[in-house]
């Protein structure tokens, strides 16, 4: 009997099993909202076309997907994807967007501490800068990006860039160009204490820079992009840097031409690059600096692998896990650069940095949906149809920091080299509209130091 009772079971599956996988066919898509966007960028961003056939159940993922992937093209504050189903398995696609505003005026005011709590801390007017330019994106309607800015105070120059202009039609090929000028009155010339020290050059400048570059990308698949990049700097700095420190670029003269090479890998498979909550990215990026009068040879190895997880509906893990490996040819404090630059740093060491030859940093965060996104239209500004309507979501989080870099050359003075180091701590996320995060946290570190720290996430700033 129980033979011929799974004989039964397995007839019943064999006969239910194409009503679960019928198949639908995309017989059109179409698009309405964008008014300078060009329709081929957002076809581009779509994983199906016009007669393509799917599983019904894997043709709902592909719509979140590709709305996803219209969204991270950052040119829209909203989308929408919907379908109708026809007879015989025949869907129509309906694709909505709400374009962003294209062309900023640059007028901002830019701290050049590491970040905003820093100079808080300790507030010095010499130490900003005021830029003044446009920004152009979505050139042409092609999602080019154009940005001309001229600075005046702590730094002081030009600079002129031209990004992502399509060599094909289906934007798999791009090519980007950029120039500049750059002039500084003030400038890092060692680290004491964990900390940057810098000497102001009055009446001249300690660093002056010129600088041409020319970058090429390779996107093959919506979600995989390979950069190379190749630029020219012309750099003469103050002798008073190699007076206060000997090894601050690895030669006694004050004049040098350099080569710069840089290539990336990016495999990015988050739901959004502004604030995931899923998905992981996987990167890696090497990068080289050659001296013309071959006083310093260097590179750089970065790899990282971020990934987001949802653990329920309101319950979000995120973790990421870089690292920095570097050989160069000489002592030079320039090349030294680890944990507290850039984006590599510990929640709760923003005041410090950790020069090095290699780091590692594993960074966890546990958020908490508080506030699910609420839309606003202001009336007020009815007229703007790009600002009109805005988004809030707030998040809370909690948060453990590790990490570790090593200095062959460390010195006591700077005793969280060749240390491992962590930190913990909690805080708010809001956030917006066009990709603003506001962050806002309070951590406590192995020196068992605790403060609040800001940190305002923007394409504008």
């Amino acid at each position: 009997m129980k033979a011929i009772y799974y004989y039964i079971i397995l007839v019943l599956y064999l006969i239910s099993y194409p009503l679960y996988t019928q198949n639908v066919t995309v017989n059109s898509i179409s698009l309405s909202g964008n008014k300078q966007s060009r329709a081929s960028i957002i076809y581009r961003e779509l994983t199906f076309a016009t007669g393509d056939t799917l599983p019904s159940a894997d043709f709902r993922r592909q719509l979140e997907i590709s709305r996803q992937n219209i969204f991270n093209t950052l040119l829209f504050n909203y989308v929408y994807v919907s379908d109708t189903v026809r007879d015989h398995g025949a869907v129509d696609v309906y694709i909505k967007v709400e374009e962003r505003w294209y062309i900023w005026p640059v007028v901002d005011l830019v701290f050049e501490d590491r970040n905003i709590s820093t100079w808080i801390r300790h507030p010095d007017w010499s130490r900003f800068s005021l830029g003044a330019g446009v920004n152009i994106e979505n050139m042409r309607g092609l999602n080019e990006n154009m940005n001309i800015n001229a600075r005046i105070g702590y730094q002081r120059g030009l600079s002129f860039s031209y990004s992502d202009i399509s060599l094909d039609k289906n934007r798999r090929h791009l090519l980007g160009l950029s120039g500049g000028y750059n002039r500084l009155h003030n400038l890092a010339y060692m680290t004491e204490n964990n900390q940057p020290v810098y000497v102001t050059t009055e009446g001249r400048a300690i660093r002056e820079r010129y600088s041409a570059g020319i970058h090429y990308s390779f996107r093959p698949q919506i979600r995989e992009r390979q950069t190379a990049r190749l630029s020219y700097e012309h750099v003469t700095i103050d002798d008073t840097l190699l007076h206060l420190n000997p090894d601050y670029w690895g030669s006694t003269q004050t004049q040098r031409h350099t080569l710069n090479a840089r290539y990336s890998y990016a495999s990015d498979y988050r739901d959004s690059y502004a604030y995931p909550l899923s998905g992981t990215l996987w990167k890696i990026t090497a990068s080289a600096v050659a001296a013309l009068d071959g006083h310093l040879l260097s590179g750089d190895l970065y790899p990282e692998i971020a990934t987001y997880w949802p653990l329920s509906r309101r319950w979000f893990y995120a973790g990421s896990l870089g690292a920095k490996l570097s050989i160069s040819n000489c002592e030079a404090y320039i090349a030294k650069r680890a944990l507290g630059y850039d984006n590599y740093y510990l929640r709760g060491y923003e005041d410090y940095v950790m020069d090095g030859e290699y780091f590692v940093l594993f960074k966890n965060t546990l958020r908490f949906l508080v506030m699910p996104t609420q839309t606003y239209e202001i009336k007020w500004l009815s007229t703007l149809d790009k600002f009109n309507k805005i988004h809030f979501t707030i998040y809370a989080n909690l948060f453990v920091d590790c990490g570790y870099s090593y200095n062959r050359h460390a010195t006591r003075h700077n005793d969280l080299q060749n240390l491992f180091l962590y930190s913990g701590g909690g805080g708010f996320d809001l956030v917006t509209y066009y990709d603003i995060v506001l962050r806002v946290d309070y951590s406590i570190n192995r020196k068992r130091e605790g403060g609040f720290y800001i940190t305002l996430i923007t394409p504008f700033f």
